[in-house]
């Protein structure tokens, strides 16, 4: 399993993880501060910058360090469009023009993205964002939520692109994970998924557990075909 650690960035303390192992790291959600970040990773060998949404506070720092580390962007497909639109960024609304163009990997439902014997699997939870995605570590029992579930909440989905009606089923989605698993949020502190039943509005108990716990218990966690998560 990677090795983990945060650094909250940013007028809005956004969460960015440093995923590491002995082939490298993954950066996911580099959002405010590349000065701070730049120091931590200067001796590190970034492999990728993943990132679970659009938003300005979660992509500010990528245009650098993409420059610094020639590291490829990983991004939801449906969110790419607004990483490139200040209007859809929040970007407009601080009154820059920074975009993010050309990200070199779109990601779906399902895919692996892998670094030596780890890997992440990519789980689609619009709502927050149209293309807003979960990245789920089954080796340890943990997923990257961005800002699709916190402690005690969710994303708003009054931004462009939002839209309650997919944040309540891919929430719902979430829910079929084993109750135990951890929750790396977007912003504030880490959870687990069965703390926060009772305590999220829209966070509903599933019954999907048993086909997610198929998929992890599968034989072939290398495979290039994506895997599809089972739907709502």
């Amino acid at each position: 399993m990677f090795d983990v650690s945060s650094l909250p960035v940013g007028d809005y303390r956004a969460n960015c993880y440093v995923l590491s192992n002995r082939e490298g790291v993954f950066l996911i959600d580099p959002g405010a501060e590349p000065q701070v970040l730049r120091a931590i990773i200067s001796e590190l060998n970034v492999q990728g910058i993943i990132l679970t949404h659009c938003h300005s506070d979660h992509i500010g720092a990528v245009n650098q360090l993409r420059e610094d580390t020639g590291a490829p962007v990983y991004m939801g497909a449906a969110d790419i469009a607004g990483a490139a639109d200040p209007r859809v960024s929040g970007f407009a609304d601080e009154g820059s023009d920074y975009r993010v163009e050309g990200v070199e990997v779109a990601l779906h439902d399902g895919d692996r993205i892998t670094l030596g014997d780890d890997e992440l699997i990519v789980v689609e939870t619009p709502g927050h964002t149209v293309g807003s995605i979960c990245l789920w570590e089954p080796a340890a029992n943990r997923m990257f939520t961005g800002d699709t579930l916190f402690s005690y909440g969710y994303g708003r989905t009054d931004f462009a692109t939002g839209n309650i009606h997919q944040m309540r089923q891919s929430l719902s989605r979430l829910a079929g994970f084993a109750p135990n698993i951890h929750i790396l949020p977007g912003h504030g502190p880490s959870t687990i998924l069965a703390a926060e039943f009772g305590r999220n509005p829209l966070l509903v108990k599933s019954e999907q557990s048993d086909q997610l716990k198929w998929l992890e218990a599968s034989d072939t966690p290398q495979q290039s075909v994506p895997v599809k998560l089972p739907q709502e």
